[in-house]
């Protein structure tokens, strides 16, 4: 019996509620409990595949750049934010693979404040939108939107400024007063347009944001390889040797005298006409001569009068046409000698009311014949 009541006052005492001094002690306990046990660690390269959409390859590339980042907070602030002034899921993704620090950035210090300003200078949301999504790191810098502002006006149009920013991300990292507009300077000494330079030198290749001094060995070049400032292949020359060094230029000219058996100042000649020749590959101009010379049974100096030829694909246009030429002469269709250049150079629409149309049914079978050329099949005899 006095087992019992022990067991009782025991299990009521165990019940009742504890001083206020040992909660206290309690609550010091369970905090330091709580200090003791860390956090769990985040881990950036598995947020950006998580919760941004990245491919690992991108991830472990961006986490290089978001290796500050400590918790989810401020990098979910950006993607809501991003994703409040339009963009899309896949948009927002496409932005941090292309600028990973924009998750670093402060909502309230620099991203609003800044599409606040892109605003003001003329752009409507979706173009913001579409900003971003080449070039988020405009958001970063007031100086790359004054440099946008150039652009827009050089340009003249928003479209035109995207396609620039797509094709180059350094477009707003060149400085305005000591790269860029000492190059247009140059440029319209060298009597180019603005056109001209909007077009081929920042929509299509970065000669406009190289060192001055470089743009001026390239014209440099490209006199003395015989197209002089005044003609209007200068800029295609330019445009062309923006990409190639001495040592590429000089063996690609040896190639051409050896293959095309033609002397120095005809070379000069074939440049002069049409530089994008030394763009082309050895094996692409072999094929084209060799095919010329020995199916067409074309003689080396027209070749050389006529060389946009180089350019021509054998299989999409040269072999198909010279198959119309051949069959048509064998045919007896033709009622005079028609020049192969003749026939090759016109557009396709052309070619077909020319050479096959009138022909359709005093030769049939003419049209799949040229369609099965085109595709690289062997035309049957006709």
């Amino acid at each position: 019996m006095l087992r019992l009541k022990q067991c009782l006052l025991s299990a009521l005492r165990a019940a009742a509620p504890l001083p206020a001094a040992s909660l206290h002690r309690l609550s010091l306990s369970t905090a330091a409990v709580a200090a003791a046990t860390p956090p769990a660690r985040f881990l950036a390269e598995d947020y950006l595949i998580a919760s941004c959409g990245l491919t690992p390859a991108q991830a472990q590339k961006a986490s290089k750049y978001t290796s500050r980042l400590r918790s989810p907070v401020k990098p979910d602030a950006v993607r809501a934010f991003l994703a409040g002034i339009g963009l899309a899921e896949a948009d927002v993704s496409a932005a941090i693979v292309s600028y990973p620090m924009l998750l670093s950035c402060k909502v309230d210090k620099t991203l609003i404040p800044r599409i606040a300003q892109l605003r003001e200078i003329g752009l409507s949301p979706p173009q913001i939108s579409r900003l971003i999504t080449v070039a988020p790191e405009v958001l970063f810098s007031p100086v790359k939107i004054s440099r946008l502002v150039f652009y827009l006006s050089f340009l003249g149009s928003y479209d035109r400024v995207h396609s620039a920013l797509k094709r180059t991300v350094f477009l707003l990292r060149s400085d305005l007063e000591t790269v860029v507009r000492p190059n247009i300077a140059f440029l319209h000494q060298c009597g180019l347009t603005d056109y001209d330079i909007g077009k081929y030198f920042l929509v299509r290749s970065r000669i406009l944001l190289s060192e001055p001094q470089r743009v001026k060995e390239i014209a440099a070049r490209a006199e003395e390889l015989g197209v002089p400032r005044n003609s209007v292949m200068f800029k295609h020359a330019l445009h062309i040797l923006y990409g190639l060094n001495a040592g590429m230029i000089n063996a690609k000219l040896s190639f051409l005298k050896k293959v095309i058996g033609c002397s120095e100042a005809e070379l000069g000649n074939v440049v002069r006409k049409v530089p994008g020749i030394l763009a082309h590959s050895e094996s692409k101009i072999g094929r084209n001569v060799e095919f010329l010379k020995v199916e067409v049974g074309l003689e080396p100096s027209y070749i050389l009068h006529r060389p946009a030829m180089f350019a021509y694909s054998i299989e999409r246009r040269l072999v198909p046409r010279h198959c119309v030429l051949r069959i048509l002469k064998a045919k007896g269709s033709l009622s005079k000698e028609i020049d192969f250049y003749g026939a090759v150079c016109i557009t396709e629409e052309s070619f077909v009311e020319k050479f096959l149309l009138p022909y359709n049914k005093s030769v049939p079978g003419l049209i799949e014949t040229y369609a099965a050329a085109c595709q690289g099949q062997v035309a049957p005899e006709l």
